[in-house]
């Protein structure tokens, strides 16, 4: 760089810098903060093993670090609970009952549903021997799995969802056993390994509602005479 394009480099920096004014933070699309005291009921999952508390925990912790100044109260699993123990699905009822007896303002619930289970067995699909059935079924290994995850927000005096989204999400995990082809379980000692992959994305793509953004406000440049 010489001396004559010098001064014109820092003239692009300084432009630059004053068309880029202050961050401006932009709140979130669900600020619970609003609320006194907002509740989390331990997700359900039709799977056996350890998924459904892994991927509570990680929403959770999420949830927490981005709104840290929210009221955010663990209740622990469904079976823990009273309420949701003598009812097949939790209503308006359940909520508006379990909102009452711990005073909460809101209650997050979630259903992990396994959608799909493919074992990673070498056999062409268009032929299977006669004993691939039996063969799969008590299967410890690999499979390629399809996951949903749906999340509610309930608002606890009048039982109405005041917010619900869901996505899903397809992985190869470890440590599948598959009872039959229709019920498995995930029997790894190390959740955090087994689901990373699995959970993780899900829960961070879901939880962005609740994230702080900030924003980079434009300054208009004032020409001088």
């Amino acid at each position: 760089m010489n001396r004559r394009t010098l001064p014109l480099y820092f003239v692009s920096i300084l432009l630059l810098f004053l068309a880029c004014g202050p961050k401006v933070m932009i709140p979130p699309n669900v600020d619970l903060t609003r609320y006194d005291r907002v509740g989390v009921i331990g997700f359900d999952c039709n799977a056996k093993g350890k998924m459904d508390e892994y991927c509570t925990r990680r929403f959770l912790f999420r949830v927490r670090s981005y709104q840290k100044e929210a009221r955010i109260i663990d209740l622990g699993s469904q079976e823990e609970i009273p309420e949701c123990r003598e009812i097949d699905r939790i209503d308006s009822r359940a909520i508006q009952a379990i909102g009452h007896k711990y005073n909460l303002d809101a209650i997050f619930t979630g259903n992990l549903e396994i959608i799909e289970v493919r074992p990673l067995v070498v056999y062409s699909p268009l032929f299977r021997p006669p004993f691939y059935k039996t063969m799969v079924e008590g299967m410890r290994g690999k499979a390629v799995v399809t996951v949903c995850l749906t999340l509610t927000l309930w608002e606890t005096r009048a039982g109405t969802n005041i917010w619900r989204t869901s996505a899903c999400r397809e992985e190869m995990v470890d440590q599948v056993k598959l009872v039959t082809l229709r019920e498995v379980v995930f029997d790894a000692r190390d959740p955090h390994k087994a689901f990373w992959d699995l959970v993780n994305p899900l829960v961070k793509e879901m939880s962005e509602d609740f994230k702080i953004k900030y924003k980079r406000r434009k300054t208009d440049l004032v020409s001088v005479p």
